[in-house]
């Protein structure tokens, strides 16, 4: 089947890159745009892998025979890259991207010297084959947001922000965290739409972002400026997306655009 480049663009779910770009982004600013050859090299290994996240999660979907969800939906849901692409060619780009992030992840080591990012970088990996892979493949279990949240948030801030400068700043936590949470959001507005109406996630959906939102903002203006009462009203705006809005997608995106408000003012 012949696809035009929009649609395999929209297959690979191109905003949700920004949970991984926007926090990775927001450590170099903090290191006062330190290492600008291991901001290169991080920018690739995040991409590399959430891309490959994405597509062993659709070619895991499809091999479980999930369908494609297009209708309404701002960023599609499923394995829809597969309406363009056989999955022996999915199969060669991971094994690409697996060798992608290998490298840079090697060469940020051999670059910066610090031995504690292989500590930070097994975590990470522990937690992406557990979201993915049985025996926990937290992603098919309704679990997701938990990988979710330290892999977008702690680990990639901190570790990142380690990177760069050779050190950790406890007072990066509070927006490590915030990251992850905001992230878990996102995951959750987009993949609601796939859980039945008698589900704990479907039922509690509303007051978990509700909270997830709200926290991230409480996190950063605990320790910081009155600034951050902005954040705070803008945080409540958006929690309070699911209640106005009712499609999860457009949630997912108001999400996602909060993460870049976030980033921009914390």
């Amino acid at each position: 089947m012949e696809c035009r480049k929009r649609i395999i663009i929209s297959s690979l779910k191109v905003p949700l890159y920004l949970v991984s770009i926007v926090p990775l982004m927001y450590s170099w600013l903090n290191s006062d745009f330190s290492r600008p050859l291991i901001f290169a090299l991080s920018l690739i290994f995040v991409i590399s892998s959430q891309f490959l996240m994405n597509t062993e999660m659709d070619r895991l979907d499809h091999k479980y025979g999930k369908n494609c969800m297009k209708s309404g939906s701002f960023i599609p849901i499923g394995p829809c890259i597969f309406d363009c692409v056989n999955a022996e060619k999915i199969r060669k780009i991971n094994v690409v991207l697996l060798a992608l992030m290998v490298i840079t992840s090697a060469l940020i080591i051999i670059i910066t010297r610090l031995l504690v990012l292989l500590i930070i970088g097994f975590l990470a990996v522990i937690l992406m084959f557990a979201y993915l892979y049985p025996p926990l493949m937290l992603y098919r279990r309704g679990i997701g947001e938990l990988s979710t949240f330290f892999d977008f948030g702690p680990l990639l801030v901190l570790g990142s922000y380690y990177a760069f400068t050779g050190s950790f700043v406890y007072l990066l936590v509070p927006a490590a965290m915030a990251f992850g949470f905001i992230a878990s959001a996102v995951r959750l507005s987009h993949h609601i739409i796939e859980e039945s109406e008698n589900t704990v996630r479907k039922k509690f959906y509303i007051p978990t972002f509700f909270m997830m939102i709200i926290l991230s903002s409480i996190l950063v203006s605990l320790q910081t400026n009155m600034t951050h009462i902005i954040l705070v009203l803008i945080s409540i705006i958006i929690a309070a997306m699911p209640i106005v809005l009712k499609d999860s997608q457009k949630v997912s995106a108001a999400a996602i655009i909060y993460l870049v408000i976030f980033a921009l003012i914390a």
